[in-house]
């Protein structure tokens, strides 16, 4: 019986080689687990460095692995594009993989109809945002497995405006994706950018991706 894991990962912030501090993340996954405490549980994280694997096990996350040996490509613009390698590594390794970001509410806890659900129409399924998001598709939850390494091989060397792991993954997916429900995680996974948005949610969300956890 297939099985999925669930991911996370803490990395440098480094863009165009230039290293700059992570603001807030640390009070981040603190306030993440405060909502969200079986996420440690749920949770196989991911680190670039000791430093970072660290505070994440200061907060009694379980780090599965160090990622040491990322191409030079990857870490000289790590701020988006090691979150790709870090997905990309865990689906060789386990197949079916979710990556859930930090600052995400996990509103109902995950079941076989989840699971179902991404195992079906074998695509890889992302957080939709309505209203033309500008990178079309959205990696604050999304799903992915084996049959689509080749997806993220590609990617990996596809010409982008920034370097940045949706425009990555919206350079090798069909050009009419926004018209493809087997793409997207629909209704369980809601955007949360305003209380507004709160009117999407339904019996059938499981994760909401949070501008701010005060909206909850």
């Amino acid at each position: 019986m297939r099985r999925i894991t669930f991911i996370s990962g803490l990395f440098d912030n480094i863009r165009d080689g230039v290293f700059s501090p992570k603001s807030g993340i640390e009070k981040e996954i603190e306030t993440t687990l405060k909502f969200n405490p079986h996420y440690r549980e749920l949770l196989t994280c991911y680190a670039d460095s000791e430093d970072n694997a660290a505070i994440m096990q200061a907060n009694n996350l379980s780090v599965h692995k160090i990622i040491t040996d990322a191409p030079d490509s990857i870490i000289r613009d790590s701020r988006y594009k090691m979150k790709h390698w870090m997905m990309y590594q865990a689906v060789k390794e386990f197949g079916d993989v979710v990556w859930i970001d930090w600052d995400t509410y996990n509103k109902r806890l995950v079941d076989h109809r989840f699971v179902d659900y991404c195992l079906a129409t074998n695509t890889p399924k992302f957080t939709f945002i309505k209203g033309g998001y500008w990178a079309v598709v959205n990696c604050a939850v999304y799903y992915a497995n084996r049959s689509h390494l080749q997806l993220f091989e590609k990617s990996f060397s596809s010409k982008v405006s920034e370097p940045n792991d949706e425009l990555m993954w919206a350079s090798v997916l069909p050009k009419d994706i926004v018209g493809r429900k087997e793409y997207w995680f629909g209704d369980m996974v809601v955007n949360i950018w305003d209380r507004i948005d709160f009117k999407d949610v339904t019996d059938n969300t499981y994760f909401l991706h949070l501008k701010d956890f005060g909206l909850l």
